[in-house]
Formats: C-alpha cells, sequence, structure tokens
C-alpha cells in the first residue's frame, strides 16, 4: 500500500463535523471566528546542533482540545504507508520513530539525505484546503472549517497537535508514484516530516543520484516548496570517513547503530553516574544526570547493543533517591491532594499534579517503601475519576 488511505464516509455537513468532534455547532463556529486570538507565540532556544531558532505557535486550551479530538476521531482513522515516519501514532504491529526510519536504509550502499527548507511554515492553507477536499473528499464548508482549525496566519503551526498529521499528508497525490518509481528500481525511500532518505543495495551513479534529487525536487515544486540544498548529502558506503546516517543513525550495516565515539560517550556517562552517586544521590543534578544517561542506554537496548544491559544493571544500582526534606515535601503534596474536593479530580491541573505526585512515591519508596505504598493506596482509593490524558482530552 503506497498511497495514503481514509476508510471512513466523508464528512458531508457542518452538523456531522461538529458532531463528530462532539462540539455544538454554534459553539464551533464561535472558535473557528476568533481562531487568531487562539494561540499562543513562543520561541525556542537556539538549537545547539543546527543553530536553529524555532518559533513555537502552541493552541490554547479550548483549540486544543478540538485539535486533540480532530486527531483522535478523524486523523486516527487514515491508514498511512510504510515510507512515512514520525508525528504518527505508533502501534503495537508498528512503530514510525528515527529508528524505524533508519532500519529501511541499514546495508545501503549509496545514501542520499534530502531536507525540506522551512517544511511546517512552507504548508499553506491551500495545500490544507486541498488535503480536505481532495484526499478526505468533505463537503467544502467542512473543509473551510477544518482548513481554519488546523492553520495559523496563513500555514500550519509548528507545535499545534494537528500539523504532524496535515505535514505526513501534504504530498498524499504524488509522493506515492515516486515511491513506486523508484522501488521498481531497486531504490528505497522513506519520509521522517522534513527529512527525505534514499537509498539502493547497489551503487548509483552520480547521475542517476541526480535524477533522483530532480524528481524530489519536482515534487516539492507541485506544493510550492524547495529541498534545503545545503543539506542534500550524496554518500557511498565504501568511501573513508563518510557521514553515513540517517536521522542520526549509523547505517552502514545491517542493522542502525550508533557510532563507537556515542557508545563511548554513553559508558562515560554511566561511569559519571557512579561517581556523583559515591557524594550524592539526592541532588537535583544527579536526578537529572542518571535520567539523562537512562535515556540513552535506552537507545542503546532498542538497537540491540552488548552493552545496554550491562549500563542498566550498574544504573540500577545507583537508583537516585529522596533525601529526608523531599519525602517530606513528598508527603505534603500527597496530603494536599486528598483535600482537593471530588469534583476537581477530572480537571488537567489535578491530573498533572496526581501523576507527579505517583512519580514522586515512586522514588520514595527506594528508600522507603512503606510509607510510598500506604500513601499510594489512598491516592487511589481517593483519585479513582483521575483520568488519562487521552480521556481527559476527548472528554
Amino acid at each position: 500500500m503506497d498511497k495514503p488511505q481514509y476508510p471512513p464516509l466523508p464528512i458531508g455537513s457542518l452538523d456531522v463535523l461538529a458532531k463528530t468532534l462532539g462540539l455544538h455547532p454554534k459553539y464551533m463556529i464561535g472558535i473557528i471566528n476568533k481562531i487568531d486570538d487562539s494561540y499562543t507565540s513562543f520561541t525556542l532556544p537556539e538549537h545547539p546542533k543546527t543553530g536553529k531558532i524555532r518559533t513555537v505557535c502552541e493552541a490554547k486550551f479550548t483549540l486544543k482540545r478540538i485539535q486533540k479530538r480532530i486527531n483522535s476521531r478523524i486523523f486516527s482513522n487514515i491508514v498511512f504507508p510504510n515510507y512515512l515516519h514520525g508525528g504518527l501514532k505508533a502501534t503495537d504491529i508498528q512503530k514510525r520513530d528515527y529508528i524505524e526510519n533508519a532500519k529501511v536504509h541499514a546495508g545501503a550502499v549509496t545514501l542520499i539525505n534530502l531536507d525540506v527548507r522551512n517544511f511546517y511554515p512552507n504548508i499553506k492553507t491551500k495545500a490544507v484546503s486541498n488535503i480536505f477536499k481532495y484526499f478526505f473528499k468533505f463537503e467544502d464548508d467542512v473543509v473551510d472549517a477544518l482548513t481554519k482549525l488546523t492553520t495559523y496566519r496563513g500555514s500550519i503551526p509548528q507545535g499545534a497537535a494537528t500539523s504532524s498529521y496535515l505535514a505526513n499528508l501534504v504530498f498524499f497525490n504524488s509522493e506515492y508514484q515516486l515511491v513506486s518509481k523508484f522501488r521498481g528500481q531497486g531504490i528505497h525511500y522513506t519520509r521522517l516530516l522534513d527529512d527525505i532518505t534514499i537509498s539502493s543495495k547497489s551503487e548509483l551513479t552520480d547521475e542517476k543520484s541526480s535524477q533522483i534529487i530532480t524528481s524530489v525536487s519536482g515534487m516539492m515544486k507541485k506544493h510550492q516548496l524547495k529541498l534545503h540544498n545545503k543539506k542534500t548529502k550524496v554518500c557511498d558506503r565504501r568511501q573513508d570517513n563518510v557521514d553515513f546516517q540517517v536521522t542520526g543513525l549509523w547505517v552502514k550495516h545491517g542493522i542502525p547503530k550508533v557510532r563507537k565515539k556515542e557508545r563511548r560517550y554513553v559508558r562515560q556517562l554511566v561511569y559519571n553516574c557512579e561517581q556523583e552517586a559515591k557524594v550524592s544521590k539526592t541532588c537535583e543534578r544527579y536526578h537529572t544526570l542518571w535520567n539523562r544517561t537512562s535515556g540513552h542506554v535506552n537507545t542503546l537496548h532498542r538497537l540491540n547493543h552488548s552493552q545496554s544491559k550491562d549500563y542498566r544493571l550498574r544504573l540500577k544500582c545507583i537508583l537516585p533517591e529522596y533525601d529526608e526534606s523531599k519525602i517530606a515535601l513528598t508527603c505534603d503534596i500527597v496530603k494536599s491532594i486528598l483535600r482537593v474536593p471530588k469534583k476537581e479530580h477530572k480537571k488537567l491541573n489535578f491530573m498533572n499534579r496526581y501523576n507527579q505526585v505517583m512519580y514522586r512515591l515512586g522514588i520514595v519508596a527506594r528508600t522507603n517503601k512503606s510509607t510510598a505504598s500506604a500513601y499510594k493506596k489512598k491516592l487511589r482509593a481517593y483519585c479513582k475519576n483521575v483520568t488519562t490524558k487521552a480521556e481527559f482530552w476527548e472528554s
């Protein structure tokens, strides 16, 4: 299956759309009419590797809830092809992240890395409208409503819940043709949002590589998008000192790996944790270091690096702990939560507080198991109506 598919019947009216999203039609139209006031913009710090400074537009509470429902009640029904990764909900059968993306190209001889320039800001309102009209085949008033609910100031906002789904659909009527053509030539294609990777198990000539890049560039132009030429790379695995990577993973062998330099870095982090643990396992700095190290070890485990088991065992021996003051603070937080009226239990703020204190009690249990168990039991009995995040956004 090369083309994205939407099996359900098209939504034929605003009333049906409102019902689908669990909204009153007048309420939904009211949100649409004040959409420009429904976002908060902020700038992220400069990226340490790329130097990029990104502006993120986050939907305010009411619109965010609607966008989450668009995801769960409309976008979740899409059947996406295997060549698309990133920003899509993983299933038990298939994950769609940077590791799965890299697996497709592991062991290639020729590797082509492409990047779409300013991807999200350049997916304009017209492109989004075309997705709802020609992919979903919704009626015009539904198309107009959904376009307004998922765009901001003329494009899809980076940071909105719906944007990654739309980014995966922007080439819905042309990308599959390119993928099919490449497959017939023994060439693999994947896209993780704005990162495109193309590979072949046999050598591609410079002329053939140029033709492939031109084909992808042509698809971009049809959608008023461009490749970032400075980020275009064509590599041959037989060359020495080439950065033969896909989404940060080394793919010269049959399965993606972390480079030796990065594995040494993780080993050093584990050692640093062991040394820091001798000084204090309760300070904030140690908690931060241990959590960061644990994340790196998890990546090694997913990539089947043999060292990961040893590192995990070593980290389990030096789990972060709380000192007496933090244990007391955690107990005070529990007591304050137990005083919150039950009618407040379904609110987002309460749900976050509940999850945070349960996490804290997990740390308390490392040194004071009986106290942690007693408080967890009280919380579960009193907070039976606390929902998951998914349930909250659906309610």
